[in-house]
């Protein structure tokens, strides 16, 4: 006899470690079932997000350029309003021999 127990129970204790055991066994197998299926989700999302990185980037310097381009045409508009109020018209010879 160990600890004042006779064997009868000794013998339930090892058949209720063996049932814990097995019911930890279960567990942990739904557990990995779990565990595999977020990390395809993870690597799913993660795919996703770096497709929509690459979208917003490509958006972004199509942006960037219509920006630049818009700041060009002011900058020309703005050159030409300039050239036509402050250049006075040419008069001279050209004009009287027509």
């Amino acid at each position: 006899m160990i600890g004042g127990r006779g064997k009868h129970s000794g013998r339930q204790l090892v058949r209720r470690l063996r049932s814990e055991l097995r019911g930890c066994e279960r567990q942990n197998a739904l557990l990995q079932v779990r565990l595999r299926r977020t990390q395809q989700d993870l690597k799913t999302q993660t795919v996703q997000r770096e497709m929509a990185d690459a979208i917003v980037l490509q958006q972004t310097a199509a942006l960037q350029q219509k920006n630049q381009r818009i700041a060009e045409l002011e900058h020309r508009l703005q050159a030409a309003s300039e050239d036509t109020v402050e250049t006075p018209l040419p008069v001279g010879d050209h004009l009287t021999a027509a």
